[in-house]
């Protein structure tokens, strides 16, 4: 009887028709994530979603963890001693590739600060070592932080262990999205959307941008959704949750009276991570977040939200309709900080998604490229030269994880790697801030990735809208619209100039911009409205700034223009000029500025690389586009923001 089974069963594989091949769409997708949160007790089970705040909870910091296996965790643009977890952080991988090539590239995103590039090398080093031998040259990692304002600190106060377990679970995700790449289909659509977003800059012009890129298996499951918006995932910075919502947990701390306070303690993946819940509920698969041009800066901080529902629609996403209440439901004030602003904020950027996806076409296969051209930049910023210098007995600097290179380079002409040196982290002692690395200069790159006909620019660092859209076409006639509150503290936007704008030189129908793409030098700012601190009164006497202004030596009551300081640093001609009672107090004025302080109106200055970023930058894409176009109004750009609203729908 056991002899005639068997021949049956024989007879039928035998018989039986071969399983189908998957059909050939021309791309292969396949996709993962992993939980960056801390661990507690070797694992993330403490903050299982069944534990953590329902959406609908305005206040709920989140679970309590006394302490967290990797030791102490500062907050990114927070503060020490994290103890809350209102949601989950995570990274997600996006592995694709042509079905007739080899080459995969991989879109890493990380509900993190930022990664700077020796990181993000670092996190390509790791990958490599645990793909198979055939895979090792054959993918490209393209690494992306959504910017989020309350994750684990990646910039300055760095947990190495938690940094080590975030490259791990980072690691992990980009390998299994590869092991999972499999026959799919793409789908992509583009709109514009407002709602909780706007440019707070003294120049607000506001990239809308939305674009959608969908992956869907051959039997219509979806595998990811990707999303590109531009907004700092920052909607309660600054906030305290109320008292009463963790006395317990102070208790237990022994944090008393004033020191009961969990502002800048929580982790929390903002209205991104909002977004990807929604959408992974409503649609599936993973959600990959990638923020567009955040710089100078787009932000929830000062724009209305509230609950949107038929009774009080989007309308044109910045104008609360009569029946509309705040996030929360309580009281009358729309731009309250609070957990359920990000959450709308997410929930409607979901909608807006899954409205465009109604609609979006197919992506017929085409060249999935990586492209990359790399340039140095002028590290004006002396604080970040501060920064850069690496301790002996830890090997690392106090920026980032893993130490960065800094170079000597030419004060003009080319700079290359031919013509600027690797100071090999060498330091010198500067007379005010103490040791610096040698190097003034540091090297980043562009990258172009190509999917078809959408083209995604990943810029290092954080971008303006006007250097990514450019200039409004109304800029001239009508200036006003694009001045913020205090334009006395900024060159009037009819008289700005930029270098250019990134779109204009892209090519592809759809062009998107991708910001903290695989490094992060700060605010990118034009050259034209760059302003830094005066800080003679510190190295001269009181009065000192208002004497040099007064002489016309600077530019402002407060500052030196950039473009002022550029030229005093580049020219030993221009700086010889200088009366020699001030030279000094000007010239450190350029060399300090950045690092000792703010002008009124302009933060962004202290946390950004330097004057050159823009035009260099900017320069990059046109020389990894081929394109060199430096037009800088764009006719189709109405500008839209929220003191200048679309029209209605």
């Amino acid at each position: 009887m056991v002899r005639v089974v068997a021949l049956c069963a024989f007879i039928l594989a035998a018989c039986s028709p071969a399983p189908e091949a998957p059909p050939d769409t021309g791309w292969r997708v396949g996709a993962s994530s992993r939980s960056v949160l801390p661990t507690v007790d070797g694992g993330t089970g403490y903050a299982s979603p069944e534990r953590l705040p329902p959406d609908a909870d305005a206040d709920d910091p989140g679970v309590f963890a006394a302490q967290f296996d990797q030791g102490p965790l500062t907050v990114g643009n927070g503060r020490d001693n994290a103890h809350w977890v209102r949601d989950d952080l995570r990274v997600r991988a996006l592995a694709m590739q042509r079905s007739d090539a080899d080459r995969v590239v991989v879109i890493v995103s990380a509900d993190v600060y930022m990664v700077f590039r020796p990181d993000a090398e670092e996190l390509r080093r790791m990958v490599r070592e645990v793909l198979p031998e055939a895979r090792k040259d054959r993918v490209e990692v393209l690494v992306h932080a959504t910017h989020n304002h309350h994750g684990p600190d990646t910039a300055f106060a760095v947990n190495p262990e938690w940094y080590r377990l975030f490259l791990e679970q980072a690691r992990d995700a980009v390998r299994e999205a590869i092991e999972r790449l499999e026959p799919a289909t793409l789908r992509v659509a583009e709109g514009v959307h407002y709602f909780g977003g706007s440019d707070l800059g003294g120049l607000r012009v506001y990239d809308p941008t939305l674009g959608v890129l969908q992956a869907r298996a051959t039997d219509g499951r979806v595998i990811a959704t990707l999303v590109n918006w531009a907004n700092h995932p920052e909607s309660t910075l600054n906030w305290s949750p109320p008292r009463e919502r963790i006395a317990a947990a102070c208790r237990t701390l022994a944090w008393a009276d004033a020191a009961c306070d969990a502002q800048g303690r929580y982790l929390t993946a903002d209205y991104p991570g909002a977004l990807a819940r929604w959408l992974g509920r409503r649609v599936g698969g993973e959600v990959v977040y990638v923020n567009g041009a955040v710089g100078a800066m787009a932000s929830p901080l000062d724009v209305p939200v509230w609950e949107v529902n038929e009774r009080a629609p989007i309308g044109d996403g910045y104008t609360p309709p009569p029946a509309a209440v705040p996030p929360g439901s309580v009281g009358k004030d729309f731009k309250v900080r609070n957990f359920r602003k990000a959450i709308l904020i997410g929930e409607q950027l979901g909608a807006a998604v899954e409205g465009l996806l109604r609609d979006a076409g197919p992506l017929a296969p085409g060249p999935l490229t990586v492209t990359h051209q790399a340039f140095f930049t002028r590290m004006s910023n002396i604080g970040f030269r501060k920064l850069a210098v690496v301790d002996p007995q830890s090997g690392r600097a106090a920026l980032g994880f893993k130490p960065g290179e800094l170079f000597s380079c030419p004060a003009t002409g080319p700079k290359t790697a031919a013509t600027c040196v690797d100071d090999k982290r060498a330091v010198e002692t500067d007379p005010v801030v103490g040791p610096i690395r040698k190097g003034d200069h540091t090297r980043t790159a562009v990258s172009l990735l190509r999917i078809g006909e959408v083209t995604m620019a990943f810029l290092p660092g954080e971008v303006p809208g006007e250097l990514v859209m450019g200039l409004p076409r109304a800029i001239k006639a009508t200036p006003r619209r694009w001045a913020d509150e205090t334009p006395e503290h900024h060159v009037a936007p009819d008289r700005i100039g930029i270098p250019g704008y990134v779109k204009r030189m892209l090519p592809g129908t759809h062009k998107w911009a991708v910001g903290l793409g695989n490094d992060e030098l700060g605010y990118i700012l034009p050259l034209d409205n760059y302003r830094v601190l005066c800080v003679a009164d510190k190295l001269a006497g009181p009065g000192t700034c208002a004497r040099l202004h007064a002489a016309g030596l600077i530019d402002f009551p407060d500052a030196v223009a950039g473009a002022r300081c550029k030229a005093l640093v580049e020219d030993p001609a221009a700086a010889a000029s200088l009366p020699d009672a001030a030279r000094e107090a000007v010239l450190g004025s350029c060399r300090y500025g950045q690092a000792m302080g703010r002008p009124a109106g302009h933060y962004e200055e202290t946390n950004s690389v330097g004057w050159d970023a823009a035009a260099d930058m900017i320069a990059a894409v046109a020389a990894v586009t081929g394109k060199d176009d430096r037009t800088q109004v764009n006719e189709k750009f109405a500008g839209y923001h929220h003191r200048f609203p679309p029209p209605r729908p």
